[in-house]
């Protein structure tokens, strides 16, 4: 990238940046000695959008839903799946067909029982395409899901039964190595009270009606401001559970997290401050942890709009256009990586950390003039140039990236870029309706190619927020889903991914990685290794 166009992205952010009164850094680690506690205050980035985990499609939600409710299966600070309210399972020979034995005595946190025909309930729940979940298309591969997300059958016809109260029994259409992943992690697999929600509707939610499963339950709810909980007593593992009271904090502002932090007003934050990362490595050494993840930062375009659906060299040229070096290097500077794959390299144990577009490793200057000439062929130029809107939601580093990107396509193309922050829920709305033109987006998958191939790209998929199309994708997953070599299995996957990223339907930009600071008093909790995030307060003690 030349001078003026680095010039001209770092003067752009740092008119942001210089209008910030910075606090004081502490020279050391903050001190060990802390007063006896009862209470963790956990800042989760923001106002959950629902507390309702079937209708969670995010990771704020799914944050206070790993505390609120269990599953079958849950996991480990590994993100591998451990046995949750089922204490085991065996899968047939056929792969298709797992039974689950839950734990004897297990309840619900008002004291009655949770029996396997609360899981059946709870799974068509989540299927149900009333109930509105952004994320019931991870159904499909159970026998009947497709039919039913789509509406053609009742959610009764599930293939999810109990043939006594003990026992769950479920057929899936395909053997699948990412089934017991997602029952691990996702929120709809939780079970939830069906019978209380039948009577309270949509105000179950509320702390004076919640009713949950997991090891803590509400007991107040600030709209924008925090929710506080208190253990579960009924929870199988209670004994183990060791702090009494949560408070998660709604603070969307890396920059009011940090001072909270610095005022000992918070215990975990969820991020920091981009800008101030290298202060705060050398500052609290001990206490900031930093995490690849299995994970992508991307943006999307929509592709329900005319002027992005029917061109695809104009796509393409916007694509090429972003210096990921410049993003990750110089305006992040957190360990990020380059991304020109819409899969994780880490995903699948490498198997796929190949997969990238054929001009990734030319020269930079090969790579302008080669998208200065798709800009052209597309019908843009300097007489008639492209007028674009980056939408974002609230978020330094989001705002950071966009200016950024503004200013890659503005220098080397000509196009005029306005770039909108939206506050969270109003973000995701307008995301998943296509009511907007490229918008930010991340995808925090599990370990298997299947968590991006299936949700990201398949048409009217929930969490398909490009609106992308091709049924000739859809045909080489559903043929990859249903082989039982692994290797074709392979083979058909990765001709899915490169027909995907041929079609240019979105701009992949880095792998995640994670920053986030812990208290020294806090223990139990290592994030080191825990690629996906996912995060349980149960595991920590002061």
């Amino acid at each position: 990238m030349n001078k003026q166009l680095l010039h001209l992205i770092i003067c752009g952010l740092l008119l942001s940046a210089c209008s910030k009164e910075k606090s004081n850094l502490a020279n050391t680690d903050s001190a060990p000695d802390t007063p006896i506690r009862n209470t963790i205050n956990i800042s989760i980035g923001g106002e959950p959008p629902t507390l309702d985990p079937d209708l969670s499609g995010d990771s704020i939600s799914a944050r206070v839903a790993h505390d609120f409710f269990e599953g079958l299966v849950s996991f480990n600070q590994k993100g591998e799946p451990i046995p949750g309210l089922a204490e085991s399972w065996e899968i047939n020979s056929d792969q298709k067909t797992y039974t689950f034995h839950l734990r004897k005595g297990i309840k619900f946190s008002d004291g009655t029982p949770i029996t396997a025909t609360d899981f059946v309930k709870s799974w068509q729940r989540f299927a149900d395409p009333k109930t509105g979940s952004p994320q019931n298309n991870m159904l499909e591969i159970v026998e009947n899901g497709v039919q039913i997300v789509k509406g053609k059958l009742p959610p009764s016809s599930l293939a999810i039964s109990a043939p006594d109260q003990n026992t769950v029994i479920v057929k899936l259409i395909h053997p699948s190595e990412a089934f017991i992943y997602l029952l691990s992690n996702n929120q709809g697999f939780k079970v939830v009270p069906t019978k209380l929600i039948a009577v309270k509707g949509a105000a179950w939610t509320e702390p004076q009606n919640m009713v949950t499963s997991g090891a803590y339950k509400m007991t107040e709810h600030v709209v924008n401001g925090y929710i506080t909980a208190e253990k579960n007593p009924f929870y199988y593992a209670e004994s183990t559970v060791k702090i009494p009271q949560v408070k998660y904090l709604a603070i969307a502002d890396p920059n009011a997290e940090f001072n909270q932090y610095q005022a000992n007003n918070i215990d975990i934050t969820n991020s920091i401050p981009t800008d101030r990362y290298k202060e705060i490595k050398t500052a609290y050494p001990k206490e900031l942890y930093t995490v690849q993840q299995d994970a992508i930062y991307f943006y999307d375009f929509n592709m329900m709009r005319p002027e992005l659906k029917d061109n695809q060299k104009l796509r393409q040229a916007l694509v090429m256009a972003v210096d990921r070096k410049i993003l990750t290097q110089d305006i992040l500077g957190q360990g990020q990586t380059e991304l020109y794959s819409y899969v994780a390299p880490t995903v699948s144990n490498g198997k796929y950390a190949n997969l990238k577009y054929e001009w990734a490793n030319w020269t930079r200057e090969k790579q302008i003039a080669e998208a200065k000439k798709l800009y052209a062929e597309a019908g843009y130029g300097a007489n008639h140039p492209l007028t674009l809107e980056i939408s974002y939601n609230t978020l330094d580093s989001h705002k950071k990236i966009a200016v950024a990107i503004a200013s890659m396509w503005k220098e080397t193309l000509g196009v005029n870029v306005v770039a909108t922050n939206m506050e969270w829920k109003t973000f995701i709305l307008a995301r998943q309706k296509g009511n907007y033109q490229v918008a930010r987006d991340g995808w925090v998958a599990g370990k298997n190619i299947t968590d991006y191939t299936d949700f990201m790209f398949l048409c009217n998929a929930p969490q398909n927020n490009s609106h992308y199309c091709n049924p000739a994708y859809d045909e080489l997953i559903h043929g990859a889903n249903y082989a039982l070599d692994p290797s074709q299995k392979q083979a058909l996957y990765t001709q899915a991914v490169m027909l995907s990223m041929n079609d240019y339907p979105i701009i992949p930009l880095y792998q995640y990685t994670y920053s986030r600071l812990i208290k020294p008093y806090i223990k139990g909790y290592n994030p080191s290794n825990n690629h996906g995030d996912d995060v349980m307060t149960k595991w920590m003690y002061f």
